[in-house]
């Protein structure tokens, strides 16, 4: 499975304690558009949680979002607009 990180922001400190957490939370759900074009899953959320998982060997749960035109969380943007960035992202393979 391939998650594209559409959201830009990265903070190494941050990234730090999310991998603590995780160390005892576990594997993390991440809200994400199925792009069968690009044969990858487009996070909408959870650039660090997804970056801890594949640091601890974990693999996320996906939580399915539709594409569409509803607003998202990602600066102001749209599913669809979100989703359509993801090719230009950095994507990272995780084992199903």
């Amino acid at each position: 499975m391939r998650i594209a990180l559409v959201h830009d922001h990265f903070d190494e400190a941050h990234l730090a304690e999310v991998i603590e957490e995780m160390k005892t939370l576990g594997a993390p759900t991440i809200k994400a558009v199925w792009m069968e074009c690009f044969n990858h899953w487009a996070a909408l959320e959870g650039c660090h949680r997804i970056r801890a998982a594949a640091a601890l060997g974990l693999t996320p749960e996906i939580d399915e979002v539709e594409y569409s035109d509803a607003p998202c969380d990602v600066d102001g943007m749209t599913v669809a607009e979100v989703a359509d960035r993801s090719r230009e992202s950095e994507a990272i393979e995780f084992e199903e």
